[in-house]
This record gives structure tokens, sequence and C-alpha cells, in this order.
């Protein structure tokens, strides 16, 4: 559980604590074949940010490719 926290702290240190916040989230709502279902708008909902942190996270996401647009509110996890 320690070195949990301390994963998080550092992932908040580099990111930032919002952004760490929807990756999180992301990797918890992950469906049975990796798939990820919310529009930026729920996403946004969900978790009280703002558009454009949202968008600029997903994008990160799918820059990296760790994530891959398959239609607007859906995404599949690429690792």
């Amino acid at each position: 559980m320690e070195n949990i926290n301390l994963y998080k702290s550092i992932m908040c240190a580099i990111i930032g604590a919002k952004k760490s916040q929807i990756i999180e989230f992301i990797i918890s709502n992950l469906d049975d074949d990796k798939r990820f279902k919310y529009t930026i708008k729920e996403l946004c909902d969900e978790l009280n940010i703002s558009k454009p942190t949202a968008i600029e996270t997903i994008n990160l996401l799918l820059e990296k490719r760790v994530l891959k647009k398959i239609k607007n509110g859906l995404y599949q996890l690429n690792i």
C-alpha cells in the first residue's frame, strides 16, 4: 500500500493531480476488452474537471499511444 501511495505521489508531481486522477479513473473503468466508454463531457461531469484538462489528458494518452480512439466516447487501452 505504501508503494502505491508513493507511486501516486510521483505521478501527481510529474503530470499533475487532475491528470493523474483522470488516468486512475480510466484504468478503473475499463471493460473486459480494455475499452473505456466515456465522452469528454461525461468524464468532466464524473470527475468535476475542466474540459481543457480532460482533452489535454486524453490527447496525451493518444499521442503516447497508451489509448487508441475507436470513436467519440470509446477508447481502447493499447498496452
